[in-house]
């Protein structure tokens, strides 16, 4: 068998010749070879701990989603003062200055006796203030009326994308809270698991078990061990989820301060959650702002064809060379008819008629959908409160069957499949009870978000 090792003799004869480079040099050893920096502690990573009004808070304040629908009311705002613009006073100020030359016979259109030809050049100046308003245009009125209505529109839509946000942080946060109590019962089912793995041990060295006793209790424990990964890992995944609706940096320890449990039930019966949901749903709010937008821009279109009266004027002085400045003004009443539009007025009416009818439909759509929803809420909400009492008992009736299996196979009265067996239907109850607490919880949700009042009721 082959193999280099360098024994003390050789090594010291190495040391030796170092020493001595070193000293020939006039250089220390440790000077030669400086010690390399050490690399920077990593920043320890951000962690915060919220409870489901705290997380649905932030989202709200700090998702994209609902900062864009900001600036969309802003921007809505700004039409409706534009529109505000146009029944207002326009007033300006204005100075001119001219040099001028004419000839006086092109004029004038024909040649003038004892006249001269050309006239000029002369200069002469104007400074003063004009202003313009429009006295009777209808039309002007509707479609301010109209840009009221589009910021209606415009707010309503916000605070339907404030529901959105807060239906998808709502339900973010109830699967981490479903996935944090798989990784408490599945880490009490392995402290349960390492137990009965020690109790099958003890029983085998002292001839009361079986090998094969013992490793069935080990391939459980490591079933649950693989168990606790899954659900170790779907926490993990849930609470990213939920870091990028709150707009956290990547990397964010998030510990959720709320735990899953049953939680207060509405008493609204079907009716009342879907005449509340009629009222309070944003959907149809942005719809009824649309509708009046739509029937004052078809009346803005049909006032076109009715006359418009509008007044100007110009107040300042003028001069003509070096004379003196004298004090001038104009005043201007007129009254426009259209009598050709080229069918412009006829295509904006049908046009608008058009939006109205589409939100009628529309309407009818979200209605009916409304409806459906709150009626699906309701019937989980009923099942899950069955539910969960169930998955209650189930988990108590599992606990004590493994009670009694295990208490069986410290006697002796029986190998461990019993307990084995019992092993496997309480993490069978475990997970049945926690998926229908979280159904309860999200049914809840889902009814709060048919009757319009998500934010409401989780935001508090």
């Amino acid at each position: 068998m082959s193999r280099t090792f360098a024994g003390p003799g050789r090594g010291s004869a190495l040391c030796l010749a170092l020493a001595a480079a070193s000293a020939a040099s006039g250089t220390p050893l440790a000077a030669q070879a400086p010690p390399s920096a050490p690399a920077p502690a990593a920043a320890p990573a951000k962690s915060v701990t919220l409870t489901l009004s705290q997380a649905l808070r932030i989202a709200l304040d700090q998702n994209p989603k609902v900062q864009q629908s900001l600036l969309a009311i802003a921007e809505s705002g700004d039409d409706r003062r534009s529109a505000a613009a146009a029944l207002m006073p326009q007033v300006g100020a204005q100075a001119l200055g001219q040099r001028n030359k004419y000839n006086l016979d092109a004029l004038m259109g024909m040649p003038q006796p004892n006249g001269p030809e050309v006239v000029g050049p002369f200069n002469w100046g104007q400074v003063g203030v004009e202003a313009q308003v429009s006295l009777f245009d209808l039309s002007l009125w509707k479609k301010w009326r109209a840009a009221r209505h589009g910021e209606d529109a415009a707010r309503a839509q916000g605070r339907a994308v404030r529901e959105e946000v807060a239906g998808l942080v709502v339900g973010q946060y109830l699967r981490a809270l479903r996935a944090a109590a798989s990784v408490k019962a599945a880490e009490s089912r392995i402290e349960l698991a390492e137990a009965l793995a020690q109790l099958a041990g003890n029983q085998q060295k002292e001839g009361v078990g079986t090998k094969l006793d013992s490793l069935r209790s080990q391939v459980q424990l490591q079933t649950e061990r693989q168990r606790l990964i899954q659900a170790q890992t779907q926490r993990l995944t849930a609470l990213a989820g939920l870091g990028r609706l709150l707009d956290l940096a990547p990397g964010t320890v998030i510990d959720l301060a709320d735990s899953l449990a049953a939680p207060a039930l509405p008493g609204a019966g079907l009716q009342e959650a879907y005449q509340a949901g009629l009222a309070q749903r944003p959907e149809l709010a942005v719809l009824d702002a649309r509708e009046r937008a739509a029937a004052n821009l078809r009346q803005a279109a049909q006032s076109q064809r009715l006359p418009t009266l509008t007044a100007s004027g110009v107040i300042g002085s003028t001069t003509l060379q070096s004379q003196p400045w004298t004090h001038t003004y104009q005043v201007t009443l007129g009254v426009r008819v259209p009598l050709f539009t080229g069918g412009l007025i006829s295509s904006q009416i049908a046009r608008a008629k058009s939006e109205e009818a589409r939100v009628q439909e529309s309407r009818r759509d979200i209605r009916a959908q409304v409806g459906l929803e709150v009626q699906v809420a309701q019937a989980e909400l009923e099942a899950g409160s069955h539910e969960v009492e169930v998955a209650d008992l189930a988990v108590n009736l599992a606990t004590e069957a493994l009670s009694q299996a295990r208490h069986r196979f410290e006697a002796g009265v029986s190998n461990n499949i019993e307990v084995i067996n019992a092993q496997d239907e309480l993490a069978r109850a475990n997970d049945n009870q926690i998926s229908a607490l979280y159904r309860l919880n999200q049914s809840r949700a889902d009814l709060a978000r048919a009757t319009g009042q998500l934010e409401q009721t989780f935001a508090r």
